[in-house]
């Protein structure tokens, strides 16, 4: 189909409506009416019109920010998440990964300390697991210690090139010599499980 041969039966139905039109009204006053009421529908067409892409626009500017707010919130959960592999991998190198077993590196840390073979035990604990780690833990009893060098003992822990941690501390005065007190103490050190 040609365009030319569309826009002349295009001109031809509009001369048509218009000859149509032109018949069926009988004055001014109508005529009017009728050019009023199509200028008033041609605008109400235009206002739906308008007002359909504006909604669309506005709904689409409203999802975008949305979006863009999400993707704040991504990057700094994202900035999050690096910072904590980045401090797990820092600690898994502190965690003692040797062969050296916590009961040794204990019993070394209380001679080195200067405390009598004879004044302390160590006793295993089964080790426990959880969903990062496992841990391995010994129970210290020490006799007849005094505080200055309890404090020591407690230093040389803290200061270890390898993580541990002391916990359940329970000292006790001695009756019979209230310088000297008994302590318990659980020594921990862990191991890191697969890390994403």
């Amino acid at each position: 189909m040609n365009t030319n041969d569309f826009i002349d039966r295009l001109k031809a139905l509009l001369n048509q409506s218009r000859e149509r039109f032109d018949r069926a009204m009988v004055s001014d006053r109508d005529r009017r009416a009728v050019i009023f009421g199509g200028i008033g529908f041609f605008i109400l067409v235009l206002y739906v019109v308008f007002q359909f892409f504006s909604s669309g626009s506005a709904r689409l500017e409203k999802r975008a920010n949305a979006l863009r707010s999400d993707l704040k919130r991504i990057e700094s959960l994202r900035a999050e998440y690096v910072q904590s592999k980045r401090r797990i991998e820092e600690l898994t190198t502190t965690v003692r990964t040797g062969d050296e077993s916590l009961i040794s590196v204990v019993e070394k840390t209380l001679i080195d300390a200067r405390i009598d073979r004879s004044n302390f035990s160590i006793k295993s604990r089964a080790p426990s697991s959880g969903d990062l780690y496992e841990e391995t833990s010994v129970d210290v009893d020490i006799k007849k210690i005094s505080l200055d060098r309890m404090v020591d003992v407690l230093y040389r822990f803290q200061t270890m090139p390898t993580f541990v941690k002391v916990s359940k501390l329970r000292p006790q005065t001695r009756f019979n010599d209230p310088d000297l007190m008994d302590v318990s103490f659980r020594v921990s050190t862990f191991k890191f499980n697969q890390v994403l």
